[in-house]
């Protein structure tokens, strides 16, 4: 039962993964969520309260203000005057007509000889329509005949002058205002009076409000008002304490989500983790799937992650109000980077899951996740030789030519754009490009020191003939250096017709024999003529020291930090096969016993390849060694080694695990043959010279030979 319940619980690695799955969903749903987690209290405001303490925006933003493009519009339309028509010609017509009969009137109870005074004052009271002051109509009754008939005229005549103009209800004050300034200058205070107030009771208005037209000019006012825009940074005063909330202060307060209930929170951040978790998990799948050697790189992982939550932290700053800073954001490095390190399918799944959650952190915006997408896109697809300085510029090229398109393409198709934010773009889109290709170079450059993964860059730099392991290769196993050049030589021709990482085989096939510095004088390459150390050992002791330069290799290159890759080329690239030189002759010291040999005294430790790299070197290697060691010149002979080199190792098994298939093996021999049979090809045998000539040669001073002669000499 206790062994049973042992088994039962996690491992060391599931633990580490469930603590490094939990740590990125938590950091990734954070960031996703990081407007509701801010520390700003959500408020209970409404409008006309009054604000109890100091309201600071948690971050930058920029939004279009429904309620002061409202306001704008509605004073834009206030600010329209009423419109009326022209006057009416009929309305003074009909006011003079009007005026003709008062007078006649007035004239009448002036002539009425039987009338007492109050008689006829009241008389004159009694005209419809008409308001005297008190005094007037005693006045109007002493006037003379004469001063009467210049009072009928003027008023005739000032009526007249008068609604020839715009008579308004809402100007009627001004024009009896203007009415004495009117009145001729020939008649007296008194007659002046009269013609005024007669005047002022016949006036009326002659235009009239056209209710239609002002109210399209109203409308056309207030449409011509744009947007109003608002803006506030993080930490700038929203509403201060002790003011009144308005409208336009709910409205703000609310764009800031400051306004939402606490239980918001929850909410919004469920919903962030269940997006991230999904997106985790068809990451996870995809990668189990189709790399499922990336699930077993710990550190790259990490790596890979802890990016991806750097660059989704950094895509605040596309809420930044100032849309150079924000448009500038690289967030195309992120693909470079994991790009060079990794390859185009990997990139391609993590760039477009940074694309979806940039998208739901910035309240779903499609443009930045179409931005962030594309770019990351496109910065795949022009990166197409990672280990050359030049190709990271042209991928900030085209990363910049993205941009532009995606930002010209939603600023034209939004009616709102402004045409100096959509100049803007030109300048952020290549900025942005710039630092892309920048952060790119930088980002490889640290991932491959801290992850020692063989990146282009890191290999670009293994493969210089000034490395110290290379240099002591040169200098203390001369020929184990000049077989492992021609062995990268190989490896790499046939890994790139094949498809394979040629680059990677060629420098990994450099260091694949470094374990014989251990003890460079006990392999053949580098023994002098006649030299043979093994001659004074027994053929278990020669096994061991020849199997141990794989152990030593391997040990050596850890030292040293070599890229993994390397040292699996090491501990693999003679698999599981056995040493059969000493082998053999163990079993002729034993008359052919086997049972009398220790089959494992002789084999190398393994593992056998487990990379399609790995298989070619371990062909290339054999293959290299055997022609090398028989020094045939025979092209029917060099591809009949080949040939059961190749046939040997699949039947031994080693090649069961490397990914290779039938048709690679065909291709591999193939070059092989090729380039073997051109670097061991037969030379021309040139006639001796006679002996006086060679005597003559002899006897010239070194410094008259020229280069050919000093080499035929030699």
């Amino acid at each position: 039962m206790p062994v049973k319940l042992l088994e039962r619980l996690p491992t060391w690695r599931q633990v580490q993964w469930a603590l490094l799955g939990a740590a990125f969903l938590s950091a990734a749903s954070a960031l996703v969520a990081f407007t509701s987690l801010t520390p700003a209290e959500p408020v209970a405001l409404s409008v006309g309260q009054v604000a109890p303490y100091d309201i600071l925006a948690p971050i930058s933003i920029t939004y279009e203000s429904e309620v002061l493009t409202r306001l704008a519009r509605q004073a834009a339309a206030d600010a329209v005057r009423e419109i009326y028509d022209p006057p009416n010609p009929s309305v003074l017509r009909q006011q003079v007509q009007h005026a003709r009969k008062v007078l006649t009137y007035i004239e009448n109870v002036r002539a009425d000889p039987y009338g007492t005074l109050p008689q006829r004052i009241a008389d004159l009271r009694a005209i419809e329509g008409f308001t005297f002051p008190d005094d007037l109509p005693p006045i109007l009754l002493e006037l003379s005949d004469r001063e009467w008939r210049d009072v009928d005229s003027q008023v005739i005549a000032l009526l007249e002058r008068t609604m020839r103009d715009q008579v308004r209800p809402d100007n009627l004050a001004e024009v009896y205002a203007r009415l004495p300034n009117l009145v001729s200058f020939t008649v007296s205070e008194t007659q002046a009076a009269v013609i005024v107030n007669i005047a002022r009771n016949l006036i009326k208005p002659n235009a009239f409000l056209n209710e239609e037209r002002t109210r399209m000019a109203r409308r056309a006012a207030a449409d011509a008002v744009q947007p109003v825009t608002r803006s506030f940074l993080q930490g700038q005063l929203v509403v201060r304490s002790g003011t009144i909330v308005t409208e336009a202060d709910l409205e703000a307060l609310t764009k800031l989500k400051l306004t939402q209930p606490p239980d918001q929170r929850l909410r919004i951040l469920g919903g962030a983790l269940m997006a991230v978790l999904l997106i985790t998990m068809l990451g996870a799948v995809y990668a189990r799937r189709y790399h499922p050697d990336l699930l077993e790189n710990v550190p790259l992982l990490i790596f890979v992650g802890g990016l991806f939550l750097i660059f989704l932290a950094g895509a605040r700053l596309y809420a930044l109000p100032e849309y150079l800073i924000a448009r500038a954001y690289p967030v195309a490095a992120f693909a470079l980077i994991v790009v060079a390190l990794t390859d185009a399918r990997v990139a391609f799944a993590a760039s477009s899951a940074l694309a979806l959650l940039i998208g739901l952190t910035l309240n779903a915006s499609l443009e930045l996740t179409v931005l962030a997408g594309a770019s990351s896109v496109a910065a795949i697809l022009a990166l197409r030789r990672a280990e050359r300085l030049e190709s990271y510029f042209v991928a900030g090229l085209v990363i910049s030519g993205v941009n532009i398109v995606v930002g010209l393409l939603f600023g034209l198709l939004q009616n709102t754009a402004e045409p100096t934010r959509l100049l803007l773009i030109i300048p952020a889109s290549l900025l942005n490009g710039l630092l892309a290709a920048g952060l790119g170079l930088v980002g490889l450059y640290l991932g491959s020191s801290l992850l020692n993964v063989p990146s282009s860059i890191k290999l670009l730099a293994l493969a210089q003939p000034s490395q110290p392991l290379l240099q002591r290769l040169l200098r203390e196993a001369p020929g184990t250096y000049q077989h492992s050049l021609q062995v990268a030589n190989l490896a790499e021709l046939a890994a790139e017709r094949i498809g394979a990482n040629a680059q990677l085989v060629r420098v990994g096939a450099l260091y694949h024999d470094i374990g014989k510095l251990h003890a460079p004088l006990f392999f053949v390459e580098n023994q002098a003529e006649g030299v043979n150390p093994h001659q004074t050992l027994s053929p278990r002791d020669s096994a061991r020291i020849i199997i141990a330069h794989v152990i030593e290799g391997e040990k050596l290159a850890r030292r040293e930090r070599l890229p993994s890759f390397f040292i699996d080329f090491i501990r693999q690239h003679h698999g599981t096969t056995r040493t059969l030189y000493f082998y053999n002759k163990a079993l002729e010291a034993v008359n052919g016993d086997e049972s009398a040999i220790n089959a494992a005294h002789f084999t190398y430790p393994g593992p056998r390849p487990r990379s399609r790299e790995a298989a070619i070197l371990m062909l290339a290697d054999t293959s290299e060694s055997v022609i090398r060691s028989k020094r045939t010149r025979d092209k029917q002979e060099i591809a009949d080694i080949v040939h059961e080199i190749i046939h040997s190792r699949l039947l031994e098994g080693q090649l069961d695990e490397s990914g290779l298939t039938i048709n690679d093996l065909k291709v591999i021999q193939e070059v092989f043959v090729s380039s073997l049979q051109g670097v061991f090809h037969p030379r021309i045998s040139y006639p001796a010279l006679p002996p006086r000539e060679t005597q003559e040669v002899k006897t010239l001073p070194a410094t008259a030979l020229n280069p050919t002669e000093k080499r035929a000499t030699s």
